[in-house]
């Protein structure tokens, strides 16, 4: 069973060096700047800049961001 986990980080370059230096995840999908998708074994990561698309990092209905 894989298990996604979405993380909203500033800066998502420095997030893909960190998981994949660090700790062995691959890059699966980098679609745009604010957004990728990693892999390692059954835990996928999917990483999303503050306003960066993909959803998750995206200003609510009152204007703030998710936490």
């Amino acid at each position: 069973m894989v298990t996604s986990v979405r993380y909203i980080v500033i800066d998502v370059d420095a997030a893909v060096s960190f998981y994949a230096g660090q700790l062995g995840f691959t890059v699966e999908m980098r679609p745009a700047p604010g957004f990728a998708m990693m892999a390692r074994g059954d835990l996928r990561l999917l990483l999303n800049q503050p306003g960066g698309g993909g959803g998750a990092g995206q200003a609510m209905p009152d204007g703030e961001f998710p936490a």
